[in-house]
């Protein structure tokens, strides 16, 4: 929102905010100095201020600045706004055309409306993006930081959007939020969506026993991996041509869609033998 334009006023406390200088800092050529780069990413174009919340004077300045502002995002549990007067009811109280957004781990309601939730946790971990990238038996790779959050941001972004143009038309104030855990549905709606038809979990399968061997991934001589991504009917004799592999492509094993199915594990140990001779480039 600050990109676009927005004066944007961030709230910590009085220690700061605890995602400062959480990552190593870096230095850069032309100036010795640390800096907090992953940070600086998040809070780039907000102006600040430190609030101690527990004081009745602290929660009471929050609110004298969103009875002039256009929108309060919080990512405050549902238990602390209400603590805090933070929440929609107190604050729409305050200023009747606020969009009153809200950003937590699992929702407002249910069993974990009031539990913490991480990026880790409630996006990657519960989400079960994380398993779905787990080959079978092998250790589950961890997230990047920051990745479920920025999605997330970004779907709040659009609802907050959407609230505006609402509280435009109506002169009404407007209650959004959402959340990581439902994120991460939305961001696996390839593979929830087949399961809600045929109520059976994603496959899980290992290199060797893929659908195709077009959607794969190959180490090279250098250590590093070529990942393969392109239909199978259509690009396979094009495919075999460019690494250099002709005479697989009217082998009888490989010469359609099924037989490749069917040799898959042959299939792809081939491929592995071809690929592994060249690096990378």
């Amino acid at each position: 929102m600050a990109d676009l334009g927005a004066d944007v006023i961030k709230v910590e406390p009085l220690k700061g905010d605890v995602m400062r200088n959480m990552f190593r800092p870096g230095r850069s050529p032309h100036n010795q100095n640390p800096i907090d780069a992953p940070f600086h990413v998040d809070n780039r174009g907000k102006r600040s201020i430190a609030v101690d919340l527990e004081q009745p004077k602290g929660a009471a300045k929050v609110r004298d600045i969103i009875a002039t502002s256009q929108v309060f995002i919080t990512n405050l549990l549902p238990a602390r706004q209400q603590r805090f007067g933070l929440d929609p009811d107190t604050i729409l109280e305050t200023n009747s055309r606020v969009v009153h957004a809200t950003l937590t781990g699992y929702g407002t309601t249910g069993p974990d409306a009031n539990r913490p939730g991480f990026d880790v946790t409630a996006f990657f971990g519960r989400g079960a993006v994380i398993d779905t990238m787990t080959d079978p038996g092998q250790v589950a790779p961890y997230s990047r930081p920051g990745q479920g959050d920025h999605v997330t941001g970004l779907a709040l972004f659009g609802a907050v959007l959407a609230a505006l143009r609402l509280v435009d038309t109506t002169g009404t104030g407007q209650v959004v939020e959402v959340n990581l855990f439902g994120t991460a549905a939305w961001t696996m709606a390839t593979d929830l969506s087949s399961v809600l038809v045929d109520m059976r979990e994603p496959t899980k399968v290992d290199r060797f026993h893929r659908n195709s061997a077009l959607s794969n991934r190959y180490q090279t001589s250098d250590g590093r991996w070529l990942f393969v991504n392109m239909p199978d009917a259509a690009w396979w004799s094009r495919f075999c041509t460019a690494i250099g592999a002709d005479a697989l492509i009217n082998d009888h094993r490989f010469d359609t869609s099924k037989t490749r199915r069917d040799n898959m594990e042959e299939l792809v140990g081939l491929l592995d033998g071809i690929i592994f001779l060249h690096p990378l480039d």
